[in-house]
């Protein structure tokens, strides 16, 4: 099984993500949300002075809760909630068999051919 948050973010970057979409965190948030269905995003107060954190939990599949400390600015919300998704990607990829690797390598390089194919 391919990861679906490593394919996408190899795919489009966390560089696109801050340039692509509004760069306002409730839209980000419900990007990530859909793009994403095995990530869930909360909001809660930190005790200590924490901007974010994540948790991959589930035994039998990926599934990663992030949490985000609502005392931030929507700005530092918005790179807090970018940064916890890329930690995620690299955890994901960290997960990937050799095989798995090679195939979504692969997979990649089709569809960039494919684009190309399609510009010219």
């Amino acid at each position: 099984m391919i990861l679906p948050l490593v394919q996408d973010m190899l795919n489009m970057s966390a560089q696109s993500l801050r340039t692509r979409f509004p760069q306002k965190y409730q839209y980000i948030k419900v990007i990530a949300k859909e793009r994403w269905p095995h990530i869930k995003i909360e909001e809660k107060t930190f005790k200590e002075d924490i901007k974010g954190m994540r948790n991959q939990i589930s035994d039998s599949q990926v599934y990663w809760l992030i949490v985000i400390n609502k005392d931030l600015s929507d700005e530092d919300k918005y790179l807090t909630l970018i940064h916890e998704l890329i930690h995620c990607t690299i955890d994901e990829a960290k997960l990937l068999e050799k095989v798995d690797e090679e195939k979504l390598i692969l997979q990649i390089e089709r569809e960039l051919k494919d684009s190309f194919e399609k510009q010219y």
